[in-house]
């Protein structure tokens, strides 16, 4: 049989085989092995969801995020929808910013539940705070140019290491850096960085234009975000982190056109999954 909207044979994906007939339901069976195989082209070949319903499911995602919303505004199934959002989340973690030209803001900040709502024998061990918490650390690079911003989860603690092979990935050699008066950021000027910082611990935020307060405006608002979506595993976290830095990054731009982005992102990173 042949696909006359390509003038080409229907091709059974078990084994090749270029001969079969229709069943039920747009499905045909190989005439060689046997086996069932459809013929509707999805963009993402493990999630059964039409181009139609992909673009449902970003037009609500976009506007109320909520699995339960757009399953009821779509139609389309809730175990369907979650896996659809959770793709969604992972191309927008995936997509990250070109290479910072500079000035960049540079600082960390660290997510973790309130320590009134831990277990009582984690209670009871005395509290540390800023760089002596267990808390996961979070950092993030913020470009004054383009107004975008880079975020990564750290494994656990902060690494000097990590923290230079991630500043000479995601921006240019001699990069002029900004950060606060951490004393693991004073070693950056050694490593090749032009490097300034003030001093939070001597009350100093801003002199002239050296500051971190755009950097520190984006954690309010990551904060925000995730207090509003409630708890979630560790190994997730990156995909609700990636969620808020994509849609941070495109603000400017109008809804449809975000909409016609990720849309091709889910075509670009969906085969991959």
């Amino acid at each position: 049989m042949t696909n006359f909207a390509t003038n080409m044979p229907y091709t059974c994906p078990h084994c090749s085989y270029t001969r079969s007939w229709s069943i039920r339901r747009q499905k045909r069976k190989c005439k060689q092995c046997r086996r069932e195989f459809g013929v509707r082209q999805y963009p993402v070949p493990t999630i059964y969801s039409t181009e139609r319903e992909w673009k449902q499911c970003i037009y609500v995602f976009l506007r109320q995020r909520a699995v339960l919303a757009i399953s009821s505004e779509t139609g389309v199934p809730h175990c369907r929808v979650s896996r659809m959002v959770q793709l969604l989340r992972a191309c927008m973690a995936a997509d990250t910013p070109p290479v910072f030209t500079g000035p960049v803001e540079f600082d960390e900040t660290y997510i973790g539940g309130q320590r009134k709502n831990k277990k009582l024998h984690i209670r009871r061990i005395k509290a540390k705070k800023g760089h002596g918490t267990e808390k996961l650390p979070i950092m993030g690079i913020f470009d004054r140019t383009i107004k975008q911003v880079y975020v990564e989860i750290m494994p656990w603690k902060l690494n000097m290491p990590h923290i230079i092979a991630t500043l000479r990935t995601h921006a240019v050699q001699n990069v002029l850096v900004y950060t606060d008066g951490f004393k693991m950021y004073r070693g950056l000027a050694k490593r090749g960085f032009r490097h300034a910082y003030v001093d939070h611990d001597d009350g100093e935020y801003v002199r002239g234009v050296i500051h971190t307060n755009n950097m520190e405006g984006f954690w309010g608002l990551l904060k925000r975000k995730l207090g509003c979506i409630g708890g979630m595993r560790r190994d997730r976290l990156y995909l609700f982190v990636g969620e808020i830095a994509w849609k941070f990054n495109h603000r400017t731009l109008p809804l449809r056109k975000q909409e016609e982005l990720l849309l091709a992102l889910v075509k670009k990173f969906g085969g991959r999954n």
